[in-house]
């Protein structure tokens, strides 16, 4: 009798960030990541939006494990907010552990994890199964892979990786002779990334910057550079370019600081040996043309900081960037980062200094392309194949280059899946799919702002798109209920739908309606809080014909009595 398996995911699937796969075995759990996903413009006031993990909470008996592929908040960054609630081993390296414990730091959440520290290609026995993790290569450090071990062939989870047989750097080296080893045996099913299945050929090597850049080491200028903290593998890229032309590195604020003692303390995440650190009480006596100067950020913050230099009202008054430096924007910005990205480069460019823009059509993400997933397909041949991460165009891609490879995939065997919904295998010859309506499990993201997770509905989501989008009106008076009148107000205040000089006449007929309805309801001895929603009604329609703008309507009725 083989083993009952269940795959499914919590967040990943059609978006970008929020990965979270849960792997069933005789219910056993395990779950593969477990991250967050910035916001887009449809949903303002969120910070991040975290995969719902009600089921893993109403499961936590049954999790052997957290399985936590590298350090990146998109795959990570979701477990601090429920894991005192949902507690199990988390297995990841001691990068990924300290970066844990340092977001949980900053985001001021105490959270009591239960790390089981491995190396990036160890093997380990949990719950009584072999797991196998492989290193990968990925821009941050000590990423791997995993293999769990089923009665049926492994199960492998390929996170982010690229093929580069080219690196040296131990810390972002691909194993590939443990990925062999793993694929000497059947493999049963594959999870594989998709974020970059649409792009041809391999990611290697145009995802490297020294070829772009080293040429300006040359020159005797001051560098500038900047970068996200996260991509340790571009921060090393700078170091060996500091190291090779004898270049001295600043660190441009006490947050590059504090970041890079943390990537180059213990993490050993980047290595700066041989490269001179310059102190801070020394940086004026370095020549500036043998200096580097480190800018690291997070999300739209970076952009932010490029601004005040330029503003000079940087932290450090003693750096002022001027036409001789040459500054470099390693700081790639995602989509969501485009507007204030282009914004804040664009007054670098004024500031006369000479601006070299790495852009993402030019230095790609270090996301498996179609020749990397080709690799990962035809080496372990698996039996079933579940493309993950991504959007549904590029899960679609990575669909169909599987087929296409002639590996024995096919329309039966290749899962295109939402959240929730269920790959279930057992002892019938074919799986079962069981759609995210029909599986029960609560897949709507949880959503974080700056107090915590918020607990309001989509309602509050739509109010404040609308106040974006249209504007708002506000209406208020005091009433005696027992005087059977208004005895303060009305007060109309309108915002963002309405000139000036054309809101007179509307203020005048919206404050004629709610003195209408008021007066009614208090003679009559209605209802006030109907009338609050008639008065809505009626100004709402008043608005629409008026202008064409359906603005936030706030209507209240004070009692004094």
């Amino acid at each position: 009798m083989s083993e009952n398996i269940k795959i499914f995911a919590l967040g990943g699937l059609d978006e970008e960030g929020r990965d979270c796969y849960v792997v069933d075995i005789n219910d056993d759990i395990f779950v593969l990541d477990c991250g967050m996903a910035l916001p887009d413009k449809t949903i303002p006031g969120i910070d991040s939006l975290l995969p719902n993990f009600s089921y893993l909470i109403e499961n936590k008996n049954r999790i052997k494990a957290y399985i936590i592929t590298h350090g990146h908040d998109e795959v990570m960054g979701a477990l601090k907010y429920f894991y005192n609630m949902a507690p199990a081993p988390i297995y990841c390296t001691k990068t990924t552990a300290d970066y844990l414990v340092y977001e949980a730091k900053i985001s001021k959440i105490k959270a009591d994890f239960e790390f089981e520290i491995v190396n990036a290609s160890d093997t380990k026995i949990i719950a009584h199964r072999k797991v196998r993790f492989f290193q990968t290569c990925h821009n941050m450090s000590y990423s791997f892979g995993v293999a769990i071990s089923t009665d049926r062939g492994n199960i492998v989870y390929s996170s982010d990786y690229i093929i580069d047989y080219t690196v040296k750097d131990e810390q972002h080296t691909f194993d590939m002779k443990k990925l062999s080893e793993i694929a000497e045996d059947d493999t049963f099913l594959l999870l594989s990334e998709s974020k970059c299945a649409n792009l041809d050929g391999y990611c290697a090597p145009h995802h490297r910057v020294v070829p772009k850049i080293e040429h300006y080491f040359d020159d005797n200028k001051r560098i500038f550079f900047s970068c996200f903290w996260e991509n340790a593998f571009r921060i090393n890229e700078l170091f060996s370019l500091a190291k090779n032309h004898k270049k001295k590195v600043y660190y441009y604020d006490k947050y590059t600081k504090e970041m890079m003692d943390f990537l180059a303390g213990d993490s050993d995440a980047v290595d700066t040996q041989g490269v001179e650190i310059v102190a801070d009480e020394n940086l004026l006596r370095v020549a500036p043309e043998d200096l580097v100067i480190l800018m690291l950020g997070h999300d739209e913050k970076i952009y932010e900081d490029m601004l005040s230099l330029y503003n000079r009202d940087n932290p450090d008054r003693r750096i002022i960037l001027n036409k001789d430096d040459i500054f470099i924007i390693g700081a790639i910005p995602t989509e969501i980062y485009e507007v204030t990205a282009t914004r804040c480069i664009d007054f670098l460019y004024r500031s006369g200094c000479q601006v070299v823009w790495l852009k993402r059509k030019n230095i790609p993400a270090m996301h498996a392309r179609k020749d990397d997933i080709k690799y990962l397909l035809s080496l372990l041949r698996p039996k079933y194949y579940f493309p993950v991460r991504g959007s549904y165009t590029n899960l679609i891609e990575n669909a169909k280059l599987a087929v296409d490879m002639g590996v024995g995939l096919n329309h039966m065997n290749v899962f295109i899946f939402d959240n929730g919904m269920q790959a279930v295998f057992d002892d019938r010859p074919r799986p079962t799919i069981i759609s995210d309506l029909d599986s029960g499990i609560n897949v709507t993201p949880i959503l974080v702002d700056g107090a915590g997770i918020s607990h309001f509905g989509s309602e509050v989501i739509e109010d404040r798109l609308k106040l974006g989008i249209d504007g708002v009106a506000i209406i208020c008076a005091t009433v005696s209920k027992a005087e059977k009148k208004i005895i303060a107000g009305p007060d109309c205040q309108m915002r963002g739908f309405v000139y000036v000089k054309e809101a007179e006449p509307l203020l005048k007929s919206i404050t004629q309606i709610y003195l209408e309805e008021v007066n009614k309801a208090l003679l009559e001895r209605n209802d006030l809080r109907e009338c609050e929603n008639l008065i809505k009604e009626r100004v709402k329609r008043y608005i629409k014909r008026e202008n064409g703008r359906d603005p936030l309507i706030i209507v209240s009725i004070i009692e004094a009595d």
